[in-house]
């Protein structure tokens, strides 16, 4: 994801609901229905929904994007799998910090000898993407993070990386800790990746890049 993901549809929010209910899990709260992006995309440091387990159900809420560094040049806005356990930021998270991030849709930048060529990525049969989490209280506010992995098939073509993304019978998995930092390396989800129309040579801030 190249720092890029879309906004939930109306018609997605609702498919969301209708997945949780299926799963038995319980919507405690929902800030969906007060969440606004006019841009069509969500960048770093926007505000959008993710779902969080509380001890009633599952929690809708709007959170940042980007976990605000401590010398204030910029943000961080991925976590690598692979060290999410040993980097400090990450690791205190992993027990009471877990999120799940609901998007349509992401975007990636191959990098070309001259320029960049823009992707968007998809499930390959419309489904809804829930990516993998961690999210964190600070004086500013919540913030949230999403996890990557190496990237496979498709993806590989285009990026080294991809986020984690779950399955819907892994959701409550993941938020509830059945699902551990190791497990996440090793889930594939195959994705359709396919150049926009109007992706010209931007330089766009990689998701993957840290």
């Amino acid at each position: 994801m190249c720092g890029r993901y879309t906004v939930l549809t109306e018609d997605e929010i609702i498919e969301i609901r209708k997945i949780l209910k299926d799963l038995s899990l319980r919507i405690v709260k929902d800030e969906f229905s007060e969440y606004h992006q006019d841009t069509g995309e969500i960048c770093p440091t926007d505000h959008a929904p993710v779902m969080i387990q509380r001890e009633e159900g599952i929690s809708f809420e709007s959170v940042k994007w980007g976990f605000k560094r401590w010398n204030g040049s910029g943000v961080i806005i991925n976590a690598r799998c692979e060290t999410i356990i040993v980097k400090s930021l990450f690791s205190k998270l992993i027990k009471a910090g877990r999120c799940v991030v609901p998007a349509g849709e992401f975007f990636e930048w191959e990098r070309l000898e001259k320029g960049k060529k823009k992707y968007f990525v998809k499930d390959k049969n419309d489904n809804i993407l829930f990516m993998a989490g961690l999210y964190r209280d600070t004086e500013d506010g919540r913030e949230f993070v999403i996890i990557t992995k190496k990237a496979t098939n498709e993806m590989k073509k285009i990026h080294d990386r991809i986020p984690v993304i779950l399955r819907v019978d892994q959701i409550e998995s993941w938020l509830s800790g059945k699902l551990s930092p190791d497990d996440l390396e090793n889930l594939d989800y195959d994705v359709a990746v396919m150049p926009c129309e109007n992706g010209g040579e931007i330089d766009q801030l990689s998701l993957f890049s840290t």
